[in-house]
């Protein structure tokens, strides 16, 4: 489990902005700052349905998610949207818009996980191209009929723009260059319409001398000094031969090279070679290949770990260097020790999955389906490696052989590597023409959101996401289409009662077009009073809310759920018609899910209408944008029983069972603050308030609540000097009521 670092305000600012609002979000930072923690801890701790994706197959193996490629079935090539094409060979790798929709056949299960997305999460975006990422706005705003950049999903770009650059081929070069500014994904026509919001993590974790910090910010922004320049030159040892205790990697441009250095150094060790060959099962392509599919390895060979140990005692990590001491005779375990004093450790297999992205409708995920599995030891011959490679690595000490092809922002990628200065030895002289960025890396770069914004714009930000999850709640248009969808495909069955089925689905189908007439004109009035330029009257909106509750759920209920609820029942039992009555129980979890969601905005208006805090209204928010059907309020339902009762009952149920509020927010794919608010209502019935938060600081908000009984939260965490957060004061509450 990921821990937040409660010290870097970037990084829980970062968060926020994720979890509890729907802006699109670039999350930069230089090397050694966090961003692959931030995402791993986005992963475990975010309510949303998320779907991790990167540009190409490695990067997605590392961020644990899959290709962009794969995720939206893109083809290969350049796509610009209004092209003219000639529909030659001069342009058969060129895809407009009308050719692009003529390649990308989405399944219905793959239009599904299209619609449902929330977060899409784009790792290593210093290597996506400004066209594709106008292909995936293009399929989003079409497959979720949403006119809004990427149809509405909020994305998050993580990445430093100072690294890697995007591949673009020749041949499409030329034509790219007519459309767009730059290939880089910023430059892309849908954030020309709406920028994300350009946040950055400082705190820098790898490094901790002033100097190489001061050095590599100098070569990033381009002004790097002479003085500088001279510096890291001193480090240049042309001839220079690794002591044999002290183990150095040389960082090199090009495959080829590092392939030599390698085959070099271990034909110099004495014995024969061992190869390992990899263990592959199922679909996993060869250009996703996290490791080598054979690993030809020796005793004494030099070996890098390739990713961190899954294993609860994480005795090595990704970069961490060491020598093969031992090889198992059947293969299937190595021996690896380090020069560092720690322990040896035994190696065995680690299994990378390919993964697809599915949606379930009936628990409203966002599932990982396994399609296959690559199997090899965690190792690679680590006497050198191309620097592309070792993007995201870190060494104690390299040995840097570029010579003068150093590409825009391989420099810094190298050099950001190593943690000090005294690692550096440098095979080849950098000359000046060496430490360039990109001009428009730079400048897109200067539109970093300051310290002093972030707090307003988040605080902006999040009262507008709860403004969209009430029109949300609003929307039918998903269910309207569902029925319609039905309704067309109740000619071709063949089910017993053919006529009166589609008699009913009519029916049914009509009675979703008519509330969606009447929500529609509600979301108008709605959306009215939300965007107000002046102060928005949430006494007003609350008032709506109530009223438009009371025309719907009485009608959502006669007119739809029950009438399906016992057609579910009848149908269940006749013969063939185990497909149609499945399509009836999904729609069926569509509008239980939507009487939730008119529920919980009842609850969140009158919260609002009251001043609440804004840190307890986004806890509410979270309930509304993860309301749950148990599968047990469904009709003769085959599947599975889920824990009964409410959201807020699955935690405590858990909590009762033993696990920690950790383990259930992992579990739920909730934050922690919601787990607390659930657990919250059940002070006095089974769960005690020590267990929720600090006994002292518990004792410290209960002395205050008691002599103010009557005062607002808000006033009462500024009496505490604003040292306790808003569900601390809440659970002190609800433990002087109990």
């Amino acid at each position: 489990m990921t821990v937040l670092d409660a010290q870097n305000t970037a990084f829980v600012q970062a968060v926020s902005f994720v979890n509890h609002t729907n802006r699109n979000i670039f999350l930069t930072g230089k090397a050694g700052t966090g961003k692959t923690t931030f995402l791993k801890y986005i992963r475990q701790h975010s309510y949303k349905k998320m779907a991790v994706a990167a540009p190409t197959g490695v990067a997605a193996m590392n961020a644990g998610g899959t290709t962009l490629h794969s995720l939206f079935w893109l083809p290969f090539g350049l796509y610009i949207e209004d092209y003219e094409l000639a529909w030659n060979e001069d342009d058969n790798h060129i895809y407009n818009r009308r050719r692009l929709f003529g390649k990308v056949k989405l399944t219905k299960q793959r239009r599904a996980l299209l619609q449902e997305i929330e977060l899409l999460v784009i790792d290593e975006v210093s290597m996506l191209r400004a066209d594709t990422l106008d292909a995936i706005d293009a399929i989003l705003k079409n497959v979720r009929r949403d006119a809004r950049p990427f149809g509405g999903v909020q994305v998050l770009f993580i990445g430093d723009m100072y690294q890697l650059p995007p591949v673009v081929k020749e041949h499409e070069r030329t034509v790219m260059a007519k459309y767009y500014p730059s290939p880089f994904f910023f430059d892309a026509k849908v954030l020309r319409e709406q920028p994300p919001i350009l946040l950055e993590l400082k705190k820098i974790y790898r490094q901790s001398e002033q100097a190489f910090i001061d050095i590599l910010n100098d070569i990033r922004n381009n002004c790097c000094t002479l003085q500088q320049l001279e510096e890291l030159n001193s480090y240049y040892k042309p001839d220079f031969v690794p002591p044999p205790a002290t183990p150095y990697i040389t960082l090199t441009t090009h495959n080829n090279r590092a392939d030599t250095i390698n085959r070099q150094e271990l034909s110099t060790l004495p014995g024969n070679a061992v190869v390992l060959e990899a263990k592959v099962a199922n679909d996993f392509p060869e250009n996703m290949y996290p490791a080598e599919k054979e690993l030809t390895l020796k005793v004494g060979a030099q070996v890098m770990f390739i990713r961190n140990d899954s294993g609860d005692e994480r005795r090595y990590y990704n970069g961490k260097i060491g020598y093969v001491k031992h090889i198992d005779s059947a293969g299937n375990s190595l021996l690896v020790e380090f020069k560092d004093g720690s322990d040896a450790v035994e190696v065995k297999r680690e299994e990378w999955e390919n993964i697809r992205y599915n949606y379930d409708k009936s628990s409203d995920k966002i599932e990982e389906e396994v399609l296959g599995t690559f199997a090899q030891f965690p190792l690679r011959l680590a006497w050198a490696i191309t620097i592309h490679k070792s993007q995201g690595l870190t060494f104690d000490r390299a040995i840097i052989d570029a010579g003068a092809s150093f590409a825009a922002g391989q420099v810094y990628v190298a050099l950001s590597r190593l943690r000090t200065l005294d690692g550096l030895v440098l095979h080849s002289y950098i000359p000046p023409s060496s430490i360039r960025t990109d001009i428009q890396v730079t400048d897109f770069s200067q539109n970093t959101v300051s310290e002093n914004e972030i707090a307003p714009l988040l605080e902006a930000s999040q009262r507008s996401y709860i403004g969209q999850l009430l029109l949300q709640a609003f929307r039918w248009d998903r269910i309207v289409e569902t029925a319609q969808t039905q309704q067309d495909d109740m000619a071709t069955r063949n089910i017993a009662d053919q006529e009166k089925a589609m008699q009913f689905v009519g029916t049914i189908s009509v009675a979703c077009e008519m509330l969606m007439e009447v929500a529609n004109k509600f979301r108008n009035q709605l959306n009215r009073l939300l965007n107000k330029n002046d102060v928005v009257d949430y006494a007003l909106v609350h008032d709506r809310i109530v009223k438009a509750t009371e025309w719907f759920l009485p009608r959502l209920e006669a007119s739809l759920i029950a009438p399906l609820e016992m057609h579910i029942g009848d149908w269940a039992i006749k013969k063939r018609t185990k497909k149609y009555v499945s399509e009836l129980k999904e729609l069926l979890i569509d509008l239980k899910r939507k009487r939730e969601q008119l529920r919980q905005c009842v609850a969140i208006t009158e919260a609002l209408a009251k001043g609440e805090p804004l840190q307890e209204l986004m806890v509410k928010s979270v309930d509304l944008a993860t309301v749950a059907i148990d599968a047990d309020e469904l009709p003769n339902t085959s599947k599975p029983k889920s824990p009964k009762g409410t959201t807020k009952r699955i935690s405590f149920d858990l909590f009762q069972s033993g696990k920690t509020i950790d383990e259930i927010s992992a579990e739920r794919g909730l934050t922690k603050a919601t787990v607390i608010g659930h657990l919250i209502d059940f002070i006095g019935k089974g769960v005690v308030a020590t267990q929720l938060m600090d006994a002292t600081k518990l004792a410290s908000i209960q002395r205050v609540l008691r002599q103010n009984p009557d005062m607002p939260s808000s006033a009462v965490r500024a009496l505490l000097a604003n040292q306790v957060e808003y569900y601390e004061i809440r659970i002190a509450k609800a433990s002087i009521v109990h």
